[in-house]
Order: C-alpha cells, then sequence, then structure tokens
C-alpha cells in the first residue's frame, strides 16, 4: 500500500516565539528552523512560510534526504523551553485567589 504524499499544510510543527531586545526570534523545535523579525505577528508568518518553503523542498528537491531533514531536530535546550512554555500557558488557566467574605454574626 502505497503511502500518502506529504504536503506542507498535513503538518504539525512545535514552534515557540521568544523576545530577544527589540525584536523576536521564533523557532520550530521539529525542524530546526529559526526566524528574526520586529514583531512577534511577523517572526510567526516569516516561520510558516519557512516551514511551508523546508518541506516543500524536501519532499521534492532533495527528495533523497527528505526523511532526514523532516526528523532534524533543535538543541535539547530549546526542546525543553518548549515544554516549560507550554507547562506555564497549561497552568495559567488554574487560578488560585483570594476573596474576602463579610463575616456577620449569627442570627443577626
Amino acid at each position: 500500500m502505497k503511502s500518502k504524499a506529504l504536503h506542507p499544510n498535513d503538518l504539525l510543527v512545535r514552534c515557540l516565539a521568544l523576545q530577544r531586545g527589540n525584536y523576536w526570534v521564533a523557532m520550530c523545535i521539529d525542524l530546526d528552523l529559526t526566524v528574526q523579525s520586529s514583531t512577534a505577528v511577523q517572526a510567526r508568518k516569516l516561520l510558516k512560510a519557512q516551514i511551508a518553503s523546508y518541506v516543500a523542498d524536501a519532499v521534492s528537491v532533495d527528495e533523497e534526504h527528505a526523511s532526514y531533514l523532516l526528523q532534524r531536530k533543535a538543541p535539547l535546550r530549546y526542546i525543553l523551553l518548549y515544554h516549560l512554555i507550554k507547562l506555564v500557558n497549561a497552568t495559567k488557566r488554574r487560578q488560585s485567589y483570594e476573596a474576602t467574605m463579610p463575616m456577620v454574626p449569627v442570627g443577626a
């Protein structure tokens, strides 16, 4: 059975964006790709375009090495950073809080 051809829009990759001074760095930890821009939105757009181009080239132009190119991983420190950011973002959905309650005497 022949497998379906990989299309850049079918690929799910893990990415993160970090502010570094006056610019943003966006990186794909699954393909070890990185871009830089002045805004987070632009960095994400540039990274998305770079991923699409990279995958398209890997599966067509450099088909012989596609398996290697599509399994390239970022350094471990960035993979761990991605998971740390994901964990912190997940914990933001659970918040503790304190609320003041008026003390009313019983039977008042």
